[in-house]
C-alpha cells in the first residue's frame, strides 16, 4: 500500500501542469473566469496549493482518509488549506456558493486526472476515494470557516483588504505616474481613462503628477480626438484583433519621432476592456543614428558624399539604369592650380575653397544626382537619365557657375578658380563600375593637357 500511495503522490506533483489546464477550461466554461483571474500562473498557484495539502494528508494518513463523528477538522492538512483559503477569498466579497461551485471544478479535475490516467481499477477506485475524501475535508472547513466568523469580524476583515487594495492602488498610481515613457489607458469606448505624468505634461501641459486621476471634473475625452495623428494606426490596432502593435511616427507639431506600442487590456474574464498605449520619444535615438549614417557616408569637412558612400551610391544607379535602359553621365572634376592656392595662402583657405564649391554645386545639381568628394581637390558625380547633350549641359553650368566664385581671405586677398571635367555616357554594360571611372578619370587629364578650365567627353 505505500508503494502504491508514493506513485500516486508523485503521478499528482508531475501532473500539476495537466490540472492547471483542466480546472481553467473548466471554470472558463461555467464563467467563473469572470470573478478570477485569467492568468495561468494564478491557476497554477491555487493547483500547487491543492496538491500540497493533498500530499501531505496522504503522506500523514495514508488511505485512512474516512470522515468521522468525532473528526477535529482543525488540524489536518486539508482542513488548514480550507480554512486558509475560505478567509482568503471571504475579504475578497465571494460567496460560499460560488466558492463551493468553483471548488467541485476543482474536485473534478483531480478525479478526471486518475480517471484517465493508466492505473489499474483498484488502484484507480482507491485513489478516487483518497480524493473524494480530502475534498470532503477542504469543504467542510469552508463551511466551519464561514458560519464561524461573526459580523464583527467579517467587517474587520473587510477594513483589512480596503487597505491592502488602498495600498496596491498606491503602488499601482506610484509606478504609473513614474514612467518615463507616455502610457495611455484607453476604454472599450475609445475614451481616454487613464494616463501617466509624462504623457500628460507632454500633450496636455499638466504640471502636478496624478492630476489627470484625481481630477474632480474628468471629462470625457476621446482618444483619436485629442491624438489624431495616431487614429488610423489605433483604428487598424482595434480592426486587427492583434494582442499588440508597433508603429513608428514623426509628430511634426513637436518635431519628434515615436516608437508607439498599441496591447490589448484584458478583464479577469478574458474580454477586452481597452487598449494601453505607450508612446516612447525615439527622438535622439534617430537623430543619433543618422548622424551616425551622415558621418559614415559624409565627407566631413565639405559635406558632400565620401568615396565609400558615392560608390554605393553609384553601384546602385547603375543598376537602376541596367534595369529600366535608363542612361547615366559620369563626371569628374578637379579644381585646376588647387596646389598654389593652398601654397599661396594656406591650407584653410584651400579648405574653404573647396566647401564653397560643394555648396555652388548642390545648388546646380538635382536632388537625384550623387556628387561625392573623390579625394583631394578632385569631385565626381553621376546624373542619372541624362543623355549627352543634358549631362553636358550640367557640366559647363557648374564650371561657368565655380569661374564666377570669389573667395575673400583675411587680408583682403581674392581668390577666383577654375575646375576642369571629364565626362563619360554610360547607356550599356553597365557591370564594372570602375572601368567607368577610370574612363572619366582620362576624360579628366586630357581636360587638363588642354589647357584645363574645360569638359572633355570620351
Amino acid at each position: 500500500m505505500k508503494q502504491m500511495l508514493t506513485q500516486l503522490i508523485t503521478y499528482i506533483n508531475d501532473h500539476e501542469d495537466w490540472l492547471m489546464e483542466r480546472i481553467l477550461a473548466y471554470a472558463q466554461q461555467r464563467n467563473y473566469t469572470k470573478y478570477t483571474s485569467t492568468l495561468k500562473e494564478a491557476w497554477r498557484l491555487s493547483i500547487s496549493g491543492l496538491s500540497s495539502s493533498l500530499v501531505e494528508l496522504i503522506k500523514m494518513r495514508g488511505e485512512a482518509v474516512e470522515l468521522g463523528p468525532e473528526e477535529d477538522y482543525t488540524c489536518d492538512p486539508a482542513t488548514l488549506f480550507g480554512t486558509s483559503e475560505a478567509k482568503r477569498h471571504r475579504e475578497r466579497g465571494i460567496n460560499l456558493g460560488m466558492f463551493l461551485g468553483l471548488m467541485k471544478y476543482y474536485h473534478q479535475s483531480y478525479q478526471d486526472l486518475i480517471k484517465e490516467s493508466e492505473f489499474n481499477s483498484q488502484e484507480k477506485q482507491i485513489f478516487s476515494n483518497i480524493i473524494n475524501r480530502f475534498f470532503d475535508r477542504v469543504e467542510i472547513s469552508f463551511c466551519i470557516a464561514w458560519t464561524s466568523s461573526n459580523e464583527g469580524q467579517f467587517i474587520s476583515e473587510l477594513q483589512d483588504r480596503n487597505r491592502l487594495m488602498t495600498n496596491e492602488k498606491n503602488k499601482y498610481l506610484t509606478f504609473f505616474e513614474s514612467l518615463s515613457d507616455p502610457v495611455l489607458i484607453v476604454d472599450s469606448a475609445g475614451k481616454i481613462e487613464n494616463i501617466n505624468f509624462s504623457a500628460s505634461s507632454l500633450f496636455f501641459n499638466d504640471s502636478v503628477p496624478g492630476e489627470r486621476y484625481y481630477a474632480h471634473d474628468k471629462r470625457d475625452i476621446k482618444f483619436i480626438e485629442k491624438f489624431p495623428w495616431l487614429a488610423n494606426d489605433y483604428d487598424d490596432f482595434l480592426q486587427s484583433k492583434k494582442e499588440k502593435a508597433v508603429n513608428e511616427k514623426y509628430l511634426e507639431s513637436k518635431k519628434k519621432y515615436f516608437h508607439v506600442i498599441f496591447s490589448q487590456f484584458l478583464d479577469i474574464s478574458g474580454k477586452f476592456s481597452g487598449t494601453i498605449i505607450i508612446i516612447v520619444d525615439m527622438t535622439k535615438r534617430i537623430q543619433m543614428e543618422k548622424e551616425l549614417e551622415r558621418l559614415a557616408t559624409t565627407d566631413p569637412l565639405t559635406g558632400a558624399k565620401n568615396r565609400r558612400a558615392f560608390l554605393q551610391f553609384f553601384k546602385q544607379e547603375l543598376a537602376r539604369g541596367q534595369r529600366y535602359g535608363h542612361k547615366l553621365a559620369l563626371l569628374v572634376l578637379d579644381i585646376d592650380h588647387f596646389k598654389k592656392i593652398n601654397d599661396t595662402y594656406g591650407h584653410d583657405t584651400g579648405d574653404q575653397v573647396l566647401q564653397v564649391l560643394v555648396d555652388e554645386a548642390h545648388g546646380v545639381l538635382r536632388r537625384t544626382d550623387i556628387f561625392g568628394r573623390w579625394g583631394g581637390e578632385e569631385f565626381i558625380i553621376v546624373l542619372p537619365e541624362s543623355d549627352i547633350n543634358q549631362a553636358v549641359g550640367v557640366a559647363e553650368r557648374l564650371r561657368t557657375n565655380f569661374s564666377a566664385l570669389t573667395i575673400r581671405t583675411e587680408d583682403d586677398s581674392v581668390i577666383q578658380f577654375t575646375v576642369s571635367i571629364g565626362m563619360t555616357l554610360i547607356e550599356n554594360n553597365y557591370d564594372h563600375p570602375d572601368d567607368f571611372i577610370v574612363k572619366a578619370d582620362k576624360a579628366l587629364y586630357m581636360a587638363k593637357e588642354q589647357g584645363r578650365n574645360r569638359i572633355v567627353v570620351v
